[in-house]
């Protein structure tokens, strides 16, 4: 009988927080931060309505000064994927390499079902995120050697979808937490939204640490992971390793 994943969300400041975290504890980060990219004139889609991006004040701005902590609390040979705006993926790339990791790839999700184009543009119907690794000997990769740099999924909906209205799909993220992390290892999700990323990584029998600023969307990620627990497919603890 395989032991059960275990989970711990912590509501508070990631840039904080992190840093009681111990050194080297993580097998990989797997993350989506806020991109910074509200507007007054963006739009987006949410459980079939339109939400005005500048009513989402945590989207105002992207986070910084976070990846220099989650390269220390990564182990060598350790993953990172982070997903940041399209437009700002050559300075993220820049941003993980100043933090000591090495950047790999750039890898795409794209959405089975973009929201229409009201103007007289393309849809966006692919989102991008930055695959890097901290120096050492390689930890996991379950992907064999032809593994393509995208990932096809449709936007997150029905039972899937909760509050948060950027919410990452369950599938993309179970895609990427089965290729980065070994079975029974440490994902942290430092930007855990809405715990996609805790609920991906209970899935694939992976251990995972989120930590949301938000104490709605806080609470929001830990009612979906104690439904997986509920079902004995989990059990909360105390990953956080605070030193």
């Amino acid at each position: 009988m395989k032991e059960q994943p275990t989970w711990d969300i912590r509501q508070g400041d990631c840039l904080e927080m992190i840093k009681r975290m111990e050194d080297e504890t993580v097998d990989a980060v797997v993350t989506d931060p806020p991109y910074g990219t509200a507007s007054p004139t963006k739009v987006q889609t949410h459980g079939g309505r339109s939400v005005e991006a500048f009513e989402i004040e945590w989207d105002r701005e992207a986070p910084t000064g976070w990846l220099e902590d989650a390269a220390r609390v990564l182990k060598p040979g350790g993953a990172l994927v982070v997903f940041g705006d399209t437009k700002k993926t050559t300075d993220i790339w820049n941003d993980v390499e100043a933090a000591g990791m090495r950047p790999l790839q750039c890898f795409y999700w794209i959405k089975a079902n973009p929201p229409p184009q009201p103007r007289q543009n393309f849809q966006s119907a692919v989102e991008v995120a930055v695959f890097a690794r901290k120096p050492g000997k390689v930890i996991h990769w379950g992907g064999g050697g032809a593994t393509p740099n995208h990932h096809a999924a449709p936007i997150a909906a029905g039972n899937d979808r909760t509050e948060h209205p950027t919410q990452k799909p369950l599938s993309l993220m179970r895609h990427l937490v089965r290729l980065v992390t070994p079975p029974g290892g440490l994902v942290l999700d430092p930007f855990a939204g809405s715990g996609t990323t805790i609920c991906a990584a209970i899935l694939e029998n992976r251990n995972a640490i989120g930590i949301e600023l938000s104490e709605d969307y806080c609470r929001i990620a830990r009612q979906r992971v104690e439904g997986w627990e509920a079902s004995d497919q989990a059990r909360q603890g105390d990953l956080f390793g605070e030193s």
